[in-house]
């Protein structure tokens, strides 16, 4: 497998980042510096600064305090997780009203663009982009820096919940009548689909 790419250490990043969200590395799968660096043929230490870089993204973890593994999340992340998510996204619905959602719009015709056989990290790719390109547009300098840490992690939760779409337009049409909802202007219902959202995601989550 040879990386095409002016930047190894960046290419290495994405590459090990695609293969956990599209599930080839499933959770808990052991990487080491030696592995990586005979699979991909590059150093050990581009391989030790990747791995940094993922587990700053949350991606990969230390599962005793020194060997690595891709990252677990438990029934309580989950719940953690959406426990700050909603309030966060519930937040950027209230200050939309009035406010431009081209960027939503945009990132949701990619999501619906992506072809059937597009890959499940593409796709995971494509939600996080709209979930950013919505929280962007709610105008708040500080919202937008909090939340993409957030959203880096909850890709995780997202790979994990490939076998609920057996058709994956079905991922585009939620997100679609998500942003209809906020588009209409009606608050309540704007609210109230959010909510409904991220809580079939969560639940999903908690009946794997």
């Amino acid at each position: 497998m040879v990386l095409q790419t002016t930047n190894t250490r960046d290419a290495l990043v994405a590459e090990v980042r695609r293969q956990i969200l599209s599930g080839v590395l499933s959770p808990g799968t052991p990487l080491t510096e030696q592995g990586l660096a005979t699979t991909f043929g590059v150093a050990r230490p581009t391989v030790r600064s990747a791995l940094q870089e993922l587990v700053a993204r949350h991606l990969v973890e230390r599962s005793d305090g020194r060997s690595l593994r891709v990252a677990v999340l438990t029934s309580a992340d989950v719940r953690d997780l959406f426990t700050v998510r909603l309030p966060l996204e519930l937040t950027a619905v209230r200050l939309l009203a009035g406010r431009s959602l081209d960027g939503a719009w945009t990132a949701l015709s990619a999501l619906e663009a992506l072809p059937p056989g597009a890959g499940w990290s593409d796709r995971v790719e494509a939600h996080t982009a709209f979930h950013l390109a919505l929280v962007d547009a709610a105008g708040s300098v500080r919202l937008s820096r909090i939340y993409p840490p957030l959203q880096e992690e909850m890709q995780l939760c997202l790979a994990r919940l490939r076998g609920s779409y057996p058709d994956p337009a079905e991922l585009a049409a939620e997100h679609r009548r998500l942003l209809e909802a906020i588009a209409s202007g009606n608050r309540a219902s704007a609210e109230a689909e959010m909510r409904d959202h991220l809580e079939r995601a969560r639940s999903g989550l908690l009946d794997l």
